[in-house]
């Protein structure tokens, strides 16, 4: 694989303007194991609106990368926390066998930022999360101005 430049997140559509507009820069995630390893400070998040838009929306610059307890994130991160407490609650209850003992990552984001025009993304994305190189960011802003000509 080429040298990861980031990580695409599908958020689902009633987050992500909380996430890029109202700049609520904790991002937070439940990860499989020894997951996004490759992830470190600087690289790009990319938020893709899951549910029926299937689009790219925006992106943030990872500036931190932490693995929290929920209440650790909540006590670290409050305001800052893309989801509030009782939404928190609810993710973490999300699937049977987890619960607030078990850390998730959290991403402290600065550059936030909302697309103009969301971008499409031609490769499938799973919920966990897919990496993506430099060459396909730059494919990305590459399409649009394809679509001009």
């Amino acid at each position: 694989m080429s040298e990861v430049a980031g990580v695409i997140f599908p958020v689902p559509k009633q987050f992500v303007d909380r996430l890029l507009l109202e700049k609520r820069n904790v991002f937070v995630k439940y990860i499989a194991g020894n997951g996004l390893l490759k992830l470190s400070r600087k690289h790009r998040v990319l938020f893709y609106v899951s549910q029926s838009c299937k689009e790219i929306a925006g992106e943030g610059t990872v500036e931190e990368i932490e693995f929290l307890t929920p209440s650790e994130a909540l006590q670290k991160y409050s305001k800052a926390l893309f989801l509030n407490d009782k939404e928190l609650e609810e993710y973490t209850l999300q699937q049977p066998n987890r619960d607030s003992s078990k850390k998730m990552l959290v991403l402290a984001l600065s550059k936030l930022k909302r697309y103009p025009k969301p971008k499409n993304f031609t490769k499938p994305i799973s919920m966990a999360g897919r990496y993506f190189t430099k060459k396909e960011y730059t494919e990305l802003f590459a399409a649009k101005i394809e679509q001009k000509i």
